[in-house]
């Protein structure tokens, strides 16, 4: 597993600050209840029945309350997840590196040829790279593009191949790649970053779900666009 940086949302420390302001008023309110208590059983005060009961009434809506914005928490969008923890996963041959929520799980088996992989607990996303020598190929980044989309083509039914897309990521030119078909009688979305780096080609392959394909593309091309070519050391040596 790669090194961790992790980052907080604003939900984050709202959710603290309504914690601790709940139990400030919770406190108080238990002992407000326990001085009417007493007052009331020795007589010296008047109508304590009544403040009690609202003192209490006070409190159980403050801990529904509460309860209600814990939960509306723990069930916020996967976007802002994204926004908020991030971790790094790392290849394990050192050659790359790509940021994933920080509640996904290494997967290294999702594919043998795969330099790294990860995917969320629910199993909906998934990211794998590949890593391809220069060495090995005579063409350029769009032909590269080209022809390794074309083999995952002719592995799919019912293959749909958008157009592809020339962005820029952090400065560098990637091609961008959207394939959708049917691959194990599911319908799946690919969404595939194709990256030139100094001695490699790099392939970052990201996919869910065709339901789920519109939800989390933001998702799944924010981990794309993270990608990062780390200088390993024989690079380091001829620099």
């Amino acid at each position: 597993m790669g090194s961790q940086e992790i980052t907080h949302n604003p939900g984050y420390y709202i959710s603290l600050g309504v914690g601790a302001l709940a139990m400030v008023v919770l406190l108080a309110l238990v002992i407000v209840g326990i001085v009417i208590a007493v007052r009331a059983k020795t007589g010296t005060g008047k109508g304590c029945g009544i403040v009690m009961a609202i003192a209490f009434v006070l409190q159980a809506g403050l801990v529904a309350f509460w309860l209600l914005f814990t939960i509306v928490s723990g069930f916020e969008p996967s976007s802002s997840l994204r926004r908020g923890q991030t971790r790094i996963v790392a290849a394990n041959d050192g050659s790359c590196e790509v940021s994933v929520p920080a509640s996904w799980v290494d997967a290294p088996d999702l594919s043998k040829e795969a330099v790294l992989g990860a995917k969320d607990l629910a199993g909906n996303e998934y990211v794998i790279v590949f890593v391809h020598s220069k060495e090995d190929y005579t063409g350029g980044l769009d032909e590269f593009a080209k022809d390794h989309t074309d083999l995952l083509r002719e592995k799919l039914t019912a293959p749909k191949v958008e157009a592809p897309a020339s962005i820029s990521v952090n400065g560098r030119t990637a091609v961008r790649q959207i394939v959708r078909g049917e691959i194990d009688r599911l319908r799946v979305t690919y969404r595939i970053t194709y990256f030139e780096g100094k001695n490699n080609f790099y392939r970052v392959f990201c996919w869910t779900l065709e339901s789920k394909a519109a939800a989390f593309a933001g998702d799944l091309d924010t981990i794309a666009d993270s990608f990062r070519e780390k200088l390993v050391a024989q690079d380091a040596d001829h620099s």
